[in-house]
């Protein structure tokens, strides 16, 4: 009797062992099927002709600040005014760029210069240093689809581009710790008439270079601005910092520590 209980329980325990065993071959064919079943829907909307949402827009400026959300054309027209409320009314734009002028200005003031060289730090221009909101304001806030060269014919007519006062102050501390600023653009050279005057509307009349991108180059601005610094070190300059509002001003071997200043308002491929 004992012999046959002893039986009955080792059969009993070979047999929960191959069922918890077995369990875990179901949950492996469950998971694959379930990135089969993910790709078959991204082949439907692309078949569709559909796009993802994004019903929450601050999380969608999230992803666009952090370079996660890359290659959008507009701004989700859902968004518009989401966008519109972050640049004009909700004052958080202006809190967003104090809090990474502060933080760049610190940094700044804590650098051990070099007496042996030039001290640099490098602004862009657009978005950075002077604002293109007039222009999109007339444009739905970036949800509409412009021509790509739009908004360089309207620098052209003259139109006013104001100044971002955040940036601006931080401009001011840079001069006063002994860092020379240099701004480069990613405009033409034939705007630089009407680019010096925007600044000098601006109070921005101190540089030691104003960069410009040569007539009708069509280099990438990643590419572009990567090569003037490159330029730049070259001749024994020392960029010590970076500041822009696309991550196109700030990659490719840059020398320095950059700040990303918001912007979802448009994107330069990087």
């Amino acid at each position: 009797m004992k012999i046959l209980s002893l039986s009955l329980l080792l059969l009993l325990a070979a047999t929960v062992s191959h069922v918890r065993s077995s369990a875990s071959v179901p949950g492996l064919i469950e998971l694959l099927k379930s990135d089969n079943i993910l790709a078959n829907e991204a082949e439907i909307l692309e078949k569709e002709q559909l796009s993802i949402s994004y019903p929450n827009c601050r999380s969608w400026q999230l992803g666009v600040e952090t370079s996660n959300i890359r290659d959008f054309d507009t701004v989700p027209a859902n968004c518009k005014d989401y966008v519109k409320d972050y640049l004009t009314t909700s004052k958080q734009y202006q809190y967003d760029s104090k809090t990474v002028c502060k933080e760049a200005y610190f940094y700044a003031k804590g650098l051990a210069l070099k007496n042996d060289t030039v001290n640099v730090w490098i602004f862009d221009l657009d978005d950075t240093l002077l604002s293109s909101l007039p222009y999109y304001a007339q444009h739905g806030y970036g949800t509409e689809n412009l021509d790509a060269g739009a908004y360089w014919t309207w620098i052209g007519t003259g139109a006013s581009t104001p100044g971002l006062p955040e940036t601006l102050h931080l401009y001011q501390n840079i001069l006063e710790l002994g860092i020379e600023p240099i701004i480069l653009s990613d405009r033409w050279r034939m705007w630089s008439n009407v680019t010096v005057e925007n600044l000098k509307a601006a109070g921005v009349s101190n540089w030691k270079h104003l960069i410009f991108k040569p007539n009708n180059s069509k280099l990438r601005q990643v590419v572009y601005k990567s090569k003037v610094r490159n330029s730049l070190m070259k001749k024994g300059y020392n960029i010590v910092g970076n500041i822009g509002d696309q991550w196109a001003d700030l990659v490719e071997d840059t020398p320095g520590r950059t700040f990303k200043l918001p912007n979802p308002l448009y994107y330069v491929p990087s």
